[in-house]
C-alpha cells in the first residue's frame, strides 16, 4: 500500500477460506438470501480495476471505489490519483512511493465529484476487525458506496463492494455480519470471505509522522464514505 525502500507490496491475499465469483455475477441490488439474511454488493465486472505497479494500490482501489458509485467505467488514471494522494498524505514526500489511508480518504474524496454523487470518505481506526467490517457494512448499506480495507498489515489495500447478514442494517437494530465481498488491485475481482476469515488486519507499519503513526498502528483501519 504504502511501499518505500523498506516496505514492499507482499504476495497475494491467501484463498484458502475464500470463495471466487465469477465475474460480473454478483448483484449491484439488494436481494435476499437464505429466507431471512440479507445481501447487498455493489460489485460489477467493468468497474473492476487492476494495479498498474506495485506503487498504485490505493490509486486502483480508488478508482475502483468511484467506479462502483458511478455505476460505469470512468476511465480515471492511476498514475494521476497517486500524484494527488501523496502530497495530501502522512508520509516522507522523499521516500514514499505508494500511498497511505489518509492520502487515500483525500483522493476518494476528491475523486468523487467524477461520479455524480459526491462523497466525503475518511479513514477510521477500529480495535477489532469485525466491529470495523459490522461499520463497513452498515455504510455500504445506508449509502451505497464501497469501502476500502488496509490489509497486509498495511502493505495493501482493498475495496469491500458489500456484505451477506442476517438482516438489513437500515433496519436499525443490531445485526450479526456473515460475509464481506472484497474487490483486491492485485488481481482478485471478486472474492466472498467468511467474517470471521476476511483479509482486514491490524496495522504495523511506522513509517508516517508521529501523530499518525500512534493513530494507526495495532488498529484496523478503513477509508469509508461519510455520505
Amino acid at each position: 500500500m504504502r511501499a518505500n525502500l523498506r516496505r514492499l507490496i507482499g504476495p497475494p491475499l491467501a484463498l484458502a477460506v475464500a470463495i471466487a465469483l465469477s465475474a460480473g455475477l454478483a448483484p449491484a441490488r439488494v436481494e435476499a438470501w437464505g429466507g431471512n439474511g440479507f445481501t447487498r454488493d455493489l460489485y460489477f465486472s467493468a468497474g473492476y480495476e487492476r494495479q498498474v505497479d506495485s506503487r498504485t494500490c490505493t490509486a486502483a482501489s480508488t478508482a475502483m471505489m468511484m467506479n462502483f458509485i458511478a455505476r460505469r467505467d470512468l476511465g480515471l488514471g492511476q498514475l494521476s490519483i497517486l500524484r494527488y494522494e501523496q502530497p495530501r498524505d502522512a508520509l516522507n514526500d522523499r521516500v514514499q512511493r505508494g500511498s497511505d489511508p489518509l492520502g487515500w480518504s483525500k483522493a476518494a474524496t476528491y475523486y468523487s465529484r467524477y461520479t455524480g454523487r459526491p462523497t466525503t470518505y475518511a479513514w477510521q481506526a477500529f480495535t477489532s476487525e469485525y466491529a470495523a467490517l459490522k461499520d463497513a457494512a452498515a455504510r455500504i448499506a445506508r449509502f451505497g458506496k464501497p469501502v476500502g480495507l488496509v490489509v497486509q498489515h498495511g502493505k495493501h489495500a482493498v475495496v469491500m463492494t458489500g456484505f451477506t447478514a442476517n438482516h438489513d442494517p437500515n433496519r436499525g437494530d443490531d445485526f450479526k455480519l456473515v460475509s464481506v465481498f472484497v474487490s483486491d488491485p492485485y488481481g482478485y475481482r471478486h472474492v466472498l470471505y467468511a467474517a470471521a476469515d476476511s483479509p482486514l488486519n491490524r496495522y504495523f507499519e511506522l513509517d508516517a509522522t508521529t501523530t499518525y503513526d500512534r493513530l494507526w498502528y495495532g488498529k484496523y483501519l478503513t477509508v469509508a464514505p461519510q455520505n
